[in-house]
């Protein structure tokens, strides 16, 4: 299913991650030991999730980073959080296959939960080699596919109760286990860190609150295939599943397993 429709717009990704918390960004940052005083790019970088946490805990310039996306209107949300934070940001409306900088330029590159959305991986990972400087580092994050996510496994049972037709998606193209090898074709060092916890849910409208917010449920939103019962019914079919196990087991365990790569040594072509 086209993840489109979701990204036309930061306005869900946002609330997403607001309900998520920044437990999870702390820790990729944290992957880096020093940002100050480094040019930075955060590629397909979205609504800038990333970048108000650079500027508000590890005391990076504003304009020390730039902000790209594929979406416009992510980033006229980004624009819309730097207006409210009172602060100029540097953003860029462009594909990460094809970015309009110069080579060597950045020291550091982000690229957050977005390789596995391109459709020619290489040619993207290749062009965020070649931005770094020598001695630069690309901090590449996505999911496991040793698990999957309880938010996801409920929204299949939900489309299983309610009779919606639905096609089970297929192992991510890039993930924590086969994304190491795509990202050595481009660096010579490759470094592997899983992020692993567990949320203890008590509360079902907990679990529909952040169901509102994924792309899997609001892209099914536009479907013409979908009536408009059902389409509502969902998030309500969701608490109701959720509630059913916190009733049986007095809790809902939501794990997470995901994590960063810490590429160095660009290999240029």
């Amino acid at each position: 299913m086209s993840q489109q429709h979701y990204y036309a717009s930061g306005q869900y990704l946002r609330a997403k991650h607001k309900l998520a918390g920044d437990a999870f960004a702390r820790w990729i940052l944290d992957r880096i030991p020093a940002w100050e005083n480094r040019k930075i790019l955060d590629a397909g970088g979205g609504w800038g999730r990333f970048v108000w946490l650079l500027m508000d805990h590890y005391k990076v310039n504003a304009q020390d980073i730039v902000l790209t996306d594929v979406s416009e209107g992510m980033l006229k949300t980004a624009l819309s959080v730097a207006s409210e934070q009172m602060v100029e940001s540097n953003v860029a409306v462009c594909d990460i296959q094809s970015l309009p900088f110069l080579s060597q330029q950045f020291d550091i590159v982000m690229a957050n939960k977005v390789l596995y959305h391109l459709s020619d991986m290489s040619q993207g990972i290749g062009e965020l080699a070649r931005l770094l400087k020598p001695e630069g580092q690309l901090l590449a994050t996505t999911n496991s596919d040793k698990i999957t996510a309880m938010i996801i496994d409920l929204h299949y049972q939900a489309l299983e109760t309610l009779g919606i037709a639905f096609t089970p998606e297929a192992p991510s193209p890039f993930s924590m286990e086969n994304g190491g090898a795509l990202l050595k074709e481009h660096f010579r060092h490759v470094e592997r860190y899983y992020y692993e916890d567990e949320d203890l849910i008590y509360d079902a409208s907990e679990v529909r609150a952040t169901y509102e917010t994924i792309g899997r449920y609001r892209n099914l939103l536009v479907r013409d295939d979908i009536s408009d019962q059902d389409k509502q019914a969902l998030p309500h079919t969701v608490e109701g599943l959720a509630q059913a196990i916190i009733q049986r087991d007095g809790v809902l365990r939501s794990p997470t397993l995901m994590g960063a790569f810490v590429c160095t040594a660009p290999i240029y072509p």
